[in-house]
């Protein structure tokens, strides 16, 4: 039978039957499309709950039953002393109630001390002693306020995890649209993953009652009857978690209200988002744990594969001289290296304007650097090769590192023995970064030959700044060859 059906035949309301099977006490059959499917006995289960809990028993007690842990002898006895205890408390108000309207005193007269002391004085023999030694007041029932989660590791973690997915998704969607994502403003990024967290959360808190986050942890978000959120309550519910929760981001008022936040969970306090809200959570399970760190690593997986992707050439395998160039402009393009040109589609050099107030070192302003020169078989390009010569000159020389970096990243990449993770690629470019202009540089990929080589009279190189000043006006000569050349 349906959630309808069962609330019909049973007079329990539909949300209080989805809260007895958060607390493990109805465990109907899911159907294929997900809806719950009731049978006669959790029909009749529902209507033993439905007895004990309006005789007084604690869900706690119902649901040791269920498992076996308790008898009904032991949880029957228990709920007797208590109400034994309950009908002498009320006795002694009664009593205290009539001894305090015959003594006819007004409100300003009252001595209210001695008739607390009469309310906590010990319990007399008459007033079932045993059961009842000291009065108290009865506590609210729990229908009395809405269910809400007080875990702060728990929640923190489920908001951790919404924010690092939709950051990620939308660090993937710039690698997909060709915009590395390392260059783009940091500010500009977490506004732009908590403006679209903010759509995409209050949709799913109207499908599906949870966020990702919040399903793998075990934890749902509905309206107090049990119902889904509707999309403008869901987005009221994050503005608020926003300022109250975490302060907008705003430097130390962001600490302090997540410390304010932090001291309501511990005082057993809802959170002031969490306002007409019911907010559940299953008993917390290993396969919650599981279930959190194995989404979060192939997410995190996926996103780094995305980037894996992303940084690849557009043309790979064998290429030609244009589709050489085409790899070598777009590598310059993602990551944001200004060299002053481009190659065109025969491989030559051909310079740009520079932008106005923008220092930069070119092709142009190599003194001695030639274009780059190519090497093709059977209309393959077999090897690149990029080289200058200066001699005789008082001039500071730029070496080219950037452009021999993107032509690696050109062409080097894009071989099939390429590694499709970033961290051997990263390797490569270390090795160029950090090399010895005077020892030169040699790596291998497969059977492709990465070298360097130079010769240096009265120059000192430094490969940190990428300048070689020469050391006198007169006799002086530097060279270098950079060259990447298949092997037969």
């Amino acid at each position: 039978m349906t959630s309808k059906e069962m609330e019909a035949r049973s007079g329990v309301p539909r949300a209080n039957i989805r809260y007895y099977e958060v607390e493990g006490l109805l465990h109907p059959e899911r159907l294929k499309n997900g809806y719950r499917s009731y049978s006669e006995e959790d029909l009749r289960t529902l209507e033993k709950i439905k007895l004990l809990r309006r005789l007084g028993v604690s869900v706690e007690e119902v649901r040791e039953l269920v498992r076996g842990g308790e008898t009904m002898e032991t949880v029957l006895d228990r709920r007797l002393a208590a109400l034994g205890g309950q009908r002498a408390s009320l006795g002694r108000v009664q009593a205290v109630c009539g001894a305090l309207r015959d003594a006819g005193v007004s409100f300003d007269e009252l001595d209210a001390g001695r008739y607390l002391q009469d309310l906590d004085a010990p319990a007399l023999p008459e007033e079932n002693g045993a059961w009842w030694t000291k009065t108290q007041a009865p506590d609210l029932p729990a229908g009395d306020a809405l269910p809400t989660v007080y875990n702060v590791p728990r929640r923190l973690l489920a908001r951790l995890f919404d924010y690092l997915l939709v950051n990620l998704a939308l660090l993937a969607a710039l690698c997909l649209a060709g915009y590395n994502p390392a260059r783009a403003n940091s500010l500009a990024i977490s506004l732009g993953t908590t403006v679209l967290l903010g759509l995409l959360e209050p949709l799913c808190l109207r499908l599906f009652a949870a966020t990702p986050g919040k399903a793998l942890l075990g934890m749902r978000l509905t309206a107090p009857d049990g119902e889904k959120l509707s999309y403008g309550a869901g987005v009221n519910r994050y503005l608020r978690m926003l300022w109250h929760g975490l302060g907008c981001y705003i430097p130390i008022w962001s600490l302090v209200q997540l410390y304010r936040s932090a001291a309501r969970c511990a005082n057993q306090e809802p959170q002031p988002w969490d306002e007409g809200v019911a907010y559940t959570a299953a008993p917390f399970r290993l396969r919650y744990a599981l279930a959190f760190t194995a989404v979060g690593a192939a997410v995190l997986l996926g996103s780094e594969s995305v980037n894996c992707a992303s940084q690849l050439p557009p043309n790979r395998g064998e290429l030609t001289v244009a589709e050489f160039a085409e790899n070598f402009n777009r590598q310059a393009d993602y990551m944001g290296a200004d060299l002053g040109g481009y190659l065109d589609e025969t491989g030559s050099w051909r310079e740009v304007p520079a932008t106005p107030n923008v220092i930069r070192f070119d092709m142009e302003q190599l003194p001695g650097a030639e274009q780059f020169r190519y090497t093709v078989e059977d209309g393959r390009l077999t090897a690149v090769t990029l080289s200058g010569e200066v001699e005789n000159t008082a001039e500071w020389y730029h070496l080219p590192t950037e452009q021999m970096a993107v032509a690696l990243m050109a062409f080097a990449w894009a071989r099939e023995d390429a590694s499709f993770w970033t961290g051997p690629r990263k390797d490569q470019l270390a090795a160029l970064d950090a090399l010895d202009w005077e020892e030169g540089l040699s790596l291998r990929q497969g059977d492709l030959a990465i070298t360097l080589e130079t010769e240096n009279k009265d120059f000192a190189v430094s490969g940190a700044t990428g300048i070689a000043v020469p050391m006198n006006e007169t006799d002086n000569r530097f060279a270098f060859t950079f060259t990447m050349a298949v092997e037969p």
